[in-house]
């Protein structure tokens, strides 16, 4: 094999892989996708913490965003 192959094989991975770090990520700043509402952490083995009034309204919040399922939503899809 001749040198050339070698030489255009090895310039395409490395501008392939420079290319990556200037393709846009979709979060934000602080590790969030700019466009959904953010949810508040919660204790899923604390009892009623995950049905309090300030998780529904955020949860409603980001399922009208499109950002999230509504709870009881989802299905699989059977063949």
């Amino acid at each position: 094999m001749t040198p050339r192959p070698l030489i255009t094989l090895g310039l395409s991975l490395l501008l392939g892989s420079l290319s990556t770090l200037f393709a846009p990520g979709c979060s934000g700043e602080d590790g969030q996708t700019p466009n959904c509402p953010p949810l508040s952490l919660y204790a899923i083995g604390a009892a009623g913490e995950r049905n309090s009034e300030t998780v529904a309204a955020e949860r409603a919040e980001a399922v009208d965003a499109g950002c999230m399922t509504d709870l009881g939503d989802a299905s699989t899809t059977v063949p």
